[in-house]
């Protein structure tokens, strides 16, 4: 039904209460009426006559009284007594009366706007019920500004339920009931192919059953395992090398789209950082399509890190201080700087305390900062960038950088959350074993680097 046709409906419905209620006036005032009429006759007829008026002029005639006045049908008059007078009183009490009445019927005119109300309430579930129904039928027809495309995998033995609950999670579907419904429809429940499926946010609920019941070959893969501590430059690098997807337009994807993750609006868009993503690819092993999208590629990465970067971790970096962010930065040069995992928490705790500590030690001072300027900004800048090389260097800057220098491991991640309580101010390592030396002041500082020989 169209929205005018609603328009109509409504408007003969209010018009409709509107009369019944005005119908429902005119009869109560009616009966009002009928009763005051009733009322003044019975007490006229408590008249007195005075005794001196003429009764054989009147006698056998037909007496009609009003007010106090009597009058044969021969034109004689008599004037009524002062009792005949003191009548009135009843009268005026009528009248009275059905002032006090009048006001209760002003109060029944609420029911019209009763009416009025019942009708706007039709009028906005209609219009609330239209937007459904328009909403629904963009989402089973395709009608979406988003057509990237990507490729999802339908596992043998899937069923038509299975099926769309993974076209939901993936966000290609809306409505998994409405999917089943046509797939019923269009005879096919429970007759589709297993395999890869090209999809797109923007396919129709038709477009995507009748992909799937035809036989696909399942595509080539890759697998990929991206280490700790790698950076977004370097992963992109070993994208391409694999086959899976062009390295720029991966590092222009991955960094320009929001696929509406909670941890992505704690990411800030500082200009001057080299990429806003960087930090947020979490390191671990993947499997991609030869050939793939950037997109494709990107969403799956980023789903990854959805994983680790729950509401959970965002709650605990509130906990200590720090935004999700801040804390992705700092477990980025923690994972750099630490020779193992089990220096990580006492590694985090040295920065930690300068952070808390600005005063005297306003700058971390961390040689992981300069080596990502030196192998990653200058490398990708076809610009030289003094500002931007500043604000990553921690012997420049003041408290953390403006980004994170490379993607750290979960592990790294934790080192922050649940740094040890040290009051350690320094720390170096030792090149060979990689164990760590801290210290409280400089000077035991020196002492540990001269210990290492690597000062």
């Amino acid at each position: 039904m169209s929205d005018k046709n609603n328009y109509d409906n409504i408007d003969e419905l209010l018009s409709s209460i509107l009369n019944d209620s005005k119908q429902a006036e005119a009869q109560n005032v009616a009966t009002e009426q009928a009763a005051d009429i009733s009322k003044t006759s019975v007490m006229s007829t408590a008249v007195h006559i005075d005794d001196e008026i003429d009764t054989d002029n009147v006698s056998g005639q037909t007496n009609v009284f009003n007010f106090g006045t009597f009058q044969s049908q021969h034109g004689h008059t008599a004037v009524a007594s002062d009792e005949e007078v003191n009548q009135e009183a009843p009268v005026r009490k009528s009248e009275k009366s059905r002032k006090k009445k009048k006001k209760k019927r002003r109060r029944r005119n609420y029911t019209a706007y009763g009416g009025i109300v019942l009708a706007t309430f039709v009028l906005c579930a209609s219009i609330l019920i239209s937007l459904f129904i328009i909403v629904v039928i963009r989402d089973v027809l395709g009608i979406e500004d988003n057509d990237n495309e990507f490729t999802i995998y339908i596992e043998e033995g899937s069923s038509t339920w299975d099926i769309a609950d993974q076209l939901y999670d993936e966000g290609v579907i809306q409505y998994k009931e409405v999917f089943i419904a046509i797939a019923r429809i269009k005879g096919v429940d429970g007759n589709m192919y297993p395999g890869d499926l090209d999809v797109a946010y923007n396919m129709s609920y038709a477009d995507i059953i009748d992909d799937l019941m035809e036989a696909r070959e399942s595509k080539e893969t890759v697998t990929i395992t991206f280490i700790e501590g790698i950076t977004l430059y370097e992963a992109a690098q070993l994208l391409e090398n694999n086959g899976v997807c062009d390295a720029d337009e991966f590092i222009y994807t991955f960094n320009s789209t929001v696929f509406g993750y909670d941890y992505e609006q704690y990411v800030s868009s500082e200009s001057l950082k080299l990429y806003k993503y960087e930090g947020f690819l979490f390191p671990d092993t993947y499997e991609f399509y030869v050939g793939d999208t950037a997109y494709n590629v990107a969403k799956k990465i980023r789903e990854r890190t959805d994983e680790i970067l729950t509401s959970d971790v965002i709650a605990r970096a509130e906990e200590i201080g720090y935004s999700l962010e801040e804390v992705v930065i700092l477990a980025s040069i923690v994972q750099k700087e630490a020779g193992s995992v089990d220096d990580m928490a006492s590694v985090a705790s040295v920065f930690i305390n300068r952070l808390n500590n600005p005063e005297q030690y306003p700058r971390l001072q961390s040689d992981a900062t300069t080596a990502y300027i030196d192998n990653i900004i200058t490398q990708v800048m076809t610009v030289s960038s003094d500002s931007m090389c500043d604000a990553y260097d921690t012997y420049t800057c003041l408290g953390l950088p403006v980004g994170a220098i490379c993607n750290p491991g979960e592990d790294a991640i934790n080192a922050v959350l649940y740094a040890d309580e040290t009051d350690y101010y320094y720390f170096c390592t030792d090149p060979e074993t990689g164990v760590a030396y801290f210290a409280t002041t400089y000077e035991e500082h020196v002492a540990n680097c001269e210990l290492l020989g690597i000062m």
